[in-house]
């Protein structure tokens, strides 16, 4: 079993959420969880234990999620980027914690039209510690747990590479000037599967400071569970 170390990443200054892997507007995300709500104009406060109006509540959500999974990662080798200290088949400890306070997210009837992606959901507060067995991932940081159903709910988390407390890194000699600005994780929990994938977000600045431009790159380097890779029969464990 993996045993976490003591952090030094406090989640204060953790950078949670991107997308849900349900996508929509909660893809746009934002430097703290309030931010991400903007996927929604309604948000009233929800006891864990209330049933919401779809029928059910955040401690289903959470029963769903909450607690110590430990599943096989598999790691993506990359033909243009090299990247470690971990390669091949390894293992992964994701453990969700709730902190007590959930919400109902809904929107208003007229932006109902232009934002159908943007289902009503519960939404529960949680934090999230990431730990990879060869040492690559040690994180921990606030999240959003997004349920539009009782069966299923995703949590999607983003860090700065400055605040990324594991050993993952790049080979400088294969990335071409770019440097690695983000890791992403994405995961999605049913009462009969926990799988998803972690991606690196590369940036380039071209130019001389006067006349530049940057470009963005995401590339994906691990699965786990039966995540759906684009193009490849997927993440099996």
């Amino acid at each position: 079993m993996l045993t976490r170390r003591t952090t030094t990443l406090a989640l204060s200054t953790a950078l949670p959420l991107l997308a849900a892997l349900t996508g929509g507007c909660a893809q746009t995300g934002g430097q703290t969880g309030e931010e991400q709500t903007s996927c929604w104009s309604r948000i009233t406060p929800l006891p864990l234990s209330a049933e919401s109006p779809l029928g059910f509540s955040a401690q289903d959500s959470l029963n769903l999620a909450a607690g110590q999974h430990e599943v096989a990662l598999h790691w993506l080798p990359n033909r243009a980027y090299g990247y470690g200290p971990e390669s091949g088949e390894g293992q992964l400890q994701v453990t969700i914690t709730s902190l007590g306070s959930a919400r109902f997210a809904t929107q208003t009837q007229d932006q109902a039209i232009t934002e159908l992606l943007c289902l009503p959901s519960v939404l529960t507060d949680v934090t999230v510690e990431l730990d990879s067995a060869g040492g690559a991932f040690h994180e921990s940081f606030r999240g959003l747990l997004i349920a539009s159903n009782e069966d299923s709910a995703t949590l999607s988390g983003t860090l700065l590479s400055t605040h990324l407390s594991g050993g993952f890194a790049f080979d400088p000699a294969t990335l071409g000037g770019r440097t690695l600005a983000q890791v992403t994780l994405n995961l999605s929990v049913s009462a009969s599967s926990f799988s998803g994938t972690i991606a690196a977000g590369l940036e380039h600045v071209a130019g001389n400071g006067v006349s530049s431009s940057t470009s963005f790159e995401n590339v994906l380097v691990a699965c786990f569970g039966s995540a759906a890779l684009p193009g490849q029969a997927g993440c099996t464990e």
